[in-house]
């Protein structure tokens, strides 16, 4: 039961999309990064962090655009140590960190529908189009990986050849890629059922038993799957988890992920030709306590093409960014350099 505590960034309802947006200053924040607010037409919204470029950052190096895991009060905040590291190399390029539509900070709160891969990848493209007017680099965080494929898929049948809002993907942490049809490919029957169920009382039951009411299952479920250590496992880190899963409405996001996952579910679904077309530079990131990690990464390079500084991260395992955040920027700030 334990397992299902993270959803760890391991159809139905109508789509979510952002239409054409409006970005405004929400918050100070004695962060370096501002906190905005970013409004669409259709009356919905939700909060992205942005990090400017430093002083010394060259104008032809791709901006960041941070993706979050999906799990039990992960939010936006799940890149903070990213990006004070960030700060700390020197800021060679601008980031992005906004939440997921049915995470974190969005208004209307976390509405009850099932999200896919490309109702994110919708949302991420028309914020990159909106608010950034240039192809980025997409920085995704465990099982999010097919949020970037997404994306790409999104742009690269537009008549006039590929007009993407990818310059460059970043998997960090990643899912074993699904390579050929998956079992029960052509069916939804399970995940639909498994989340007709999570939107009952006995969903919110078990969202509440997950969440707890100060933090030790979280923080226990933190120490024994995702953090090399459990000494690493800190107050921020849990108080950060706590506050984003405050509202039981938060668990519709989860639940869809979780579904998801399930065999015929929306994120198993064979995206091995998007690898195989993703014409941009890519990364693969892993940590070095997950078994088998070095012959785990040379297999997932072996499937992206134009791979280049991938590495596996010492004393580190699901939560990178946050458990390994100065080797994580430095390896992203190389693959930037490397390659743009």
């Amino acid at each position: 039961m334990t397992t299902l505590l993270f959803a760890f960034s391991f159809h139905g309802a109508p789509r979510a999309s952002a239409t054409r947006a409006a970005v405004r200053l929400t918050t100070a924040s004695t962060e370096p990064w501002q906190n905005l607010f970013v409004e669409t037409d259709d009356g919905k919204g939700y909060v992205s962090s942005v990090l400017p470029a430093g002083p010394n950052a060259s104008p032809d190096t791709p901006p960041l655009l941070l993706v979050p895991p999906i799990g039990v009060g992960i939010t936006r905040t799940f890149f903070n140590r990213f990006m004070r590291e960030w700060v700390a190399i020197g800021a060679p390029c601008e980031v992005h960190a906004p939440d997921l539509l049915g995470c974190g900070a969005n208004w209307p709160r976390w509405p009850r529908k099932f999200y896919a891969p490309d109702d994110w990848a919708e949302q991420l493209d028309e914020y990159v189009r909106q608010n950034i007017a240039r192809p980025v680099v997409v920085c995704t965080q465990g099982g999010l990986a097919p949020v970037a494929l997404e994306m790409w898929r999104l742009r690269r049948g537009e008549e006039g050849g590929l007009d993407t809002t990818i310059a460059g993907v970043s998997f960090i942490s990643p899912p074993l890629w699904q390579v050929g049809p998956p079992a029960q490919a052509k069916s939804r029957r399970l995940q639909r059922a498994f989340w007709l169920l999570a939107q009952s009382s006995v969903g919110g039951f078990f969202y509440r038993y997950l969440r707890g009411k100060d933090g030790e299952r979280i923080r226990n479920f933190s120490e024994r799957n995702l953090f090399s250590e459990a000494a690493a496992v800190d107050d921020e880190w849990v108080e950060n988890c706590v506050a984003g899963a405050a509202q039981t409405r938060s668990r519709h996001a989860v639940y869809s992920y979780l579904c998801g996952t399930l065999p015929g579910g929306a994120w198993r679904d064979d995206r091995s030709h998007l690898l195989r077309d993703l014409a941009v530079p890519a990364q693969v990131l892993r940590g070095d306590s997950v078994p088998d990690a070095a012959e785990r990464l040379e297999v997932q390079k072996a499937l992206v093409p134009m791979a280049s500084c991938c590495a596996v991260v010492p004393n580190s395992r699901a939560v990178l960014p946050w458990e390994a955040a100065p080797d994580t920027a430095k390896l992203v700030a190389e693959f930037l350099a490397a390659n743009f």
